[in-house]
């Protein structure tokens, strides 16, 4: 919200926290009691920001390149993919500068990578660097590519190996310039890089990388920081749970982190569910389950997916009751799962539970769903 209430809509610098994929304004629509349609297409607009946005969308032939850019930023930055797919075309036909199809790319490359599972990114990481060669594009925008060329290369290879190597010497390259770069964009390398030792088991080398991000987010974590600035520390915590889980295997470190991001942000649900990752990696269930329990409390996204671990857990625990219960609101949140509905049943069963006949049903729609 932040992010929007302060655009300036004429200059290039739509500030990104987080984009999500289509699954969660699904789940969000069944939550709503909304048409999934009508969410993606922007034709629910309930809230004042999602009209604002609306009306701006349907006055797309009246608006600049820069504007264009920055709408397509908001409803990418909500999910609304469709929408910005369309916004994108008009971009295409209408861009006369390098800085213009470098934020094309950037934002073909983010509907790539949540929608697509990449499969246009290399022709998206293509036009930017194109852009690039110009040295007309801001070098903390750069930065910012190079970051994503390499987070994606090392988590499902969405680059061809030639293409991450030459971003990762550029992002490398540019970084020595760390006065000329924004703390943002200094601090989100420093991350993704740290991914590239950590993926060798070098535990060193990857704490020093973090560090760094730490030390450049904490420059942006002033007295005026907003939503944006404060998401940067937070993006570090998530980073560093992981690290300390998975390369330091220092549980209590990971502990530690995740509740410095809670403290951050009491209100956003995933960071629950990733300290409750922690806690479940530990074997302590009982803590796991109250806080995958405390995820759903707080809300989206990611409702179903906390509910059916804290269920998980439940049973684990032995408070299959509990356990029982959870299945059974799944079954209205995730009525295409067949996981939810396959669990749910075999609980259902061994507590001869009148619940079983919703769960059958379930599965007996996902079957016809799929032969239809």
């Amino acid at each position: 919200m932040e992010s929007f209430e302060s655009c300036n809509w004429t200059q290039f610098g739509y500030k990104f926290t987080q984009v999500f994929e289509p699954a969660v304004l699904y789940e969000l629509a069944l939550l709503e009691g909304v048409r999934f349609s009508a969410l993606v297409r922007l034709e629910d607009r309930r809230t004042e920001a999602l009209a604002s946005l609306g009306a701006m969308f349907d006055q797309a032939s009246e608006l600049s390149v820069i504007e264009l850019v920055n709408v397509s930023s908001a409803l990418i930055s909500i999910s609304r993919f469709e929408p910005a797919q369309s916004l994108l075309r008009i971009l295409s036909e209408r861009r006369t500068t390098s800085r213009e199809d470098f934020e094309i790319g950037w934002l073909e490359f983010l509907i790539s990578n949540r929608c697509g599972r990449g499969v246009n990114s290399p022709a998206a990481f293509e036009k930017m660097g194109r852009a690039v060669t110009t040295r007309e594009i801001p070098i903390s925008r750069v930065l910012d590519s190079c970051t994503q060329a390499v987070v994606w290369y090392i988590k499902r290879r969405e680059l061809p190996p030639a293409e991450y190597e030459r971003w990762l010497k550029l992002g490398t390259s540019l970084s020595q310039s760390s006065d000329h770069i924004e703390p943002g964009s200094l601090s989100s390398w420093y991350r993704g890089i740290a991914m590239v030792p950590a993926a060798n088991g070098d535990s060193v080398a990857t704490r020093r990388s973090m560090e760094l991000a730490r030390e450049a987010a904490d420059r942006c974590t002033g007295s005026e920081a907003g939503a944006a600035e404060t998401n940067m520390i937070k993006t570090y915590y998530e980073s560093a749970m992981k690290e300390y889980v998975y390369v330091q295997r220092d549980m209590d470190a990971a502990k530690e982190a995740g509740r410095s991001l809670i403290a951050l942000d009491p209100a956003w649900s995933v960071s629950y569910g990733e300290l409750a990752e922690v806690y479940l990696r530990s074997k302590q269930v009982e803590k796991a389950a109250q806080l995958y329990e405390k995820a759903v409390t707080v809300g989206p996204p990611y409702v179903a997916h906390h509910l059916l671990k804290a269920a998980t857990c439940r049973d684990q625990c032995g408070d299959l009751s509990r356990a029982m219960a959870h299945f059974e609101k799944l079954a209205g949140l995730a009525p295409r799962s067949r996981q939810v509905m396959t669990a749910g049943l075999a609980l259902a069963h061994r507590l001869s539970h009148p619940s079983s006949t919703v769960f059958k049903r379930g599965l007996q729609e996902i079957e016809t769903h799929v032969a239809d």
